[in-house]
């Protein structure tokens, strides 16, 4: 599970970033980074639990928001929101991986447990 792991990092990268670009006192980005980081870290926490481990799935949706938001909130967008672009362009591509994906094939296990 080590691609949820990485989303975990990655929020914690998104909450500490709006005082890394020196954007605290934009109570906009301020509160929405440190929201969209607590989003992103329950959905990849969630994911650890086996009723709900597709829930990292919707970190695609929350990445593609980012993305748009990044994007056209101010053009040209400043370094805060050029980070929202290339936060969401990684998580869309961590948030695809598999929670099995560093073990064998579910195949493969079942041969050898038996």
């Amino acid at each position: 599970m080590w691609g949820r792991v990485v989303e975990i990092m990655t929020a914690v990268w998104l909450a500490g970033s709006p005082f890394i670009f020196g954007v605290q006192s934009d109570a906009t980005i301020l509160w929405a980074d440190l929201g969209l980081a607590l989003l992103i870290w329950t959905l990849s926490g969630l994911s650890y639990w086996h009723p709900t481990r597709h829930a990292h799935l919707l970190i695609l949706v929350v990445s593609v928001g980012m993305i748009v938001w990044g994007r056209f909130y101010v053009t040209p967008p400043p370094p805060a929101h050029e980070n929202h672009i290339v936060v969401g362009l990684f998580l869309l591509m961590i948030a695809l991986i598999p929670n099995e994906a560093s073990q064998p094939p579910r195949v493969w296990r079942q041969q050898t447990s038996t």
